[in-house]
């Protein structure tokens, strides 16, 4: 409740200072406009921070205007050095945009068309690659199987695992597989049609075209400005010496003149930024994460990453002029969240303050001993409720899959228990209950949660199939 009241306060200081000054000019309107909204997206930024969901670095502007930008927290979970404006991040996924814009650049020369089959580049791949075309990489619907990073550790092995495959996942365009093999042969196409390495060729065509100076390829921990990840505990991510190459480590600063010279057409054409927004399906990411459209116009440009405990978030609103850049070292999945808030800030709406995660925050307790964890839950809720998000029923859904994953079923089955307790009208829960039992060998209670997900929402089609699998048993 204390950070309700104090943005209540700030908000009624200045709406005071506002009433008290109604013959003022329109500019002067509009700057004390600019200057409340201003004031809630610091006070939602700290509040982030204290409540610890947001240790990183935050921009956001209008117009082509720089409104906010922050640094919240450190560089590692030691706490010995302050994040600042020259820090540079892991922003996974979103590193990915770099080569899809390089192959447009190749395409643009004249050099490649997206229906060329992929063997045409000579990569001494298997037979495969005769049905494999370059727009299959970028709309990962090649039918490439995801990288096994057991068992590689650099572009060598997982150039070697490749010519390895012998049958794909699919057939080329028919479904859709998020696998960053895709990613791997793009970057292989660009160094053999520019006859450059591939980051010799993003640091000529497109960090320094977009004024993108500070921004390191491939960074280690020897570079002074590069940040590293830690989890809530302050324990820092192990450096992984797997050697992928090919990815951009930004600034904030960094990541808004990308936005603003790819959405500009500086660096390609309107037209194939468009093509680049092509996905398989409504749910699948295109090249460039997500394009939401309407009348064939791009309203918002939405790239979410994450690496580890390393988690970004860009988001452009395309009619409106904004662009809202997150980074953060200390992964928390809030960034959507916090960005769907300044937003409802910038166009003067309603919005909430993020809560922390439940899940985040009871799982390893639950990992060691699932009734202290439990217990742990209780006690939060009771007292720190408006702290704890504890309205989202995927939380403890998440955390009971976890559970599954680790073998834990028994524990599994007591957090769906007490998921149901917290939300007994959710046909998702008793499904996921079902699964456990089932998982469990309990068929009788599989499916009685199966058919009583059933209930509460007929459409459920994965109830209806688990049903009929148990009773043929």
């Amino acid at each position: 409740m204390k950070s309700k009241l104090h943005l209540l306060v700030i908000i009624t200081t200045i709406l005071i200072g506002c009433k008290n000054n109604t013959k003022t000019s329109d500019l002067i309107e509009t700057n004390k406009d600019y200057l409340v909204k201003q004031t809630l997206i610091d006070s939602l930024m700290k509040t982030s921070y204290s409540r610890g969901l947001f240790n990183g670095n935050i921009l956001i502007s209008k117009n082509h205007k720089i409104i906010y930008q922050n640094e919240f927290g450190y560089s590692d979970g030691s706490k010995a050095k302050a994040l600042n404006r020259n820090s540079i991040f892991n922003i996974g996924s979103i590193g990915k945009e770099f080569n899809a814009v390089a192959i447009m650049i190749l395409k643009e020369k004249g050099l490649l068309n997206l229906d060329d089959n992929i063997s045409k580049f000579e990569l001494q791949l298997p037979e495969w690659s005769t049905k494999i075309t370059v727009r299959h990489l970028l709309k990962y619907t090649s039918g490439l199987p995801k990288i096994n990073w057991n068992s590689v550790k650099n572009d060598e092995d997982i150039y070697a695992d490749l010519k390895n495959i012998k049958h794909l996942n699919f057939e080329p365009g028919s479904d859709y597989l998020y696998s960053n093999n895709n990613i791997f042969l793009q970057r292989r196409i660009v160094e053999k049609l520019s006859g450059m390495s591939f980051n010799d060729f993003i640091q000529k065509n497109i960090l320094i075209s977009s004024n993108m100076l500070d921004a390191v390829l491939d960074a280690t921990p020897k570079n002074t400005e590069s940040v590293a990840a830690f989890n809530n505990d302050m324990i820092n991510d192990r450096f992984m010496d797997i050697e992928f190459s090919g990815w951009v480590y930004p600034t904030a600063n960094d990541m808004y003149n990308w936005i603003i010279s790819l959405h500009s057409g500086k660096i390609i054409s309107k037209e194939s930024l468009m093509l680049l927004f092509d996905s398989y399906s409504k749910n699948s990411e295109s090249a460039l994460g997500k394009g939401i459209f309407e009348n064939k116009e791009l309203l918002f440009h939405q790239h979410h990453g994450a690496s580890f405990n390393y988690e970004s978030f860009i988001h452009y609103n395309i009619k409106e002029d904004l662009s809202i850049i997150l980074m953060t070292n200390n992964k928390n999945f809030k960034l959507r969240e916090i960005a769907e808030s300044i937003e409802n800030i910038s166009n003067g709406s309603p919005f909430s303050i993020p809560q922390k995660s439940i899940y985040l925050t009871i799982r390893q307790k639950c990992y060691d001993n699932i009734n202290e964890g439990i217990e742990l839950y209780k006690s939060l809720k009771k007292n720190y409720s408006d702290t704890y998000n504890f309205s989202n029923e995927n939380e403890l859904n998440q955390l009971g899959y976890k559970l599954i994953e680790k073998s834990q079923i028994e524990g599994a089955i007591k957090i769906f228990k007490l998921n149901i307790l917290e939300f007994p009208n959710s046909a998702n829960v008793y499904d996921s209950m079902g699964e456990a039992y089932y998982l469990n060998r309990n068929n009788d209670l599989a499916l009685f949660n199966y058919k009583k997900s059933l209930e509460l929402n007929p459409n459920n089609f994965n109830a209806i199939k688990m049903i009929k699998k148990i009773q043929k048993k």
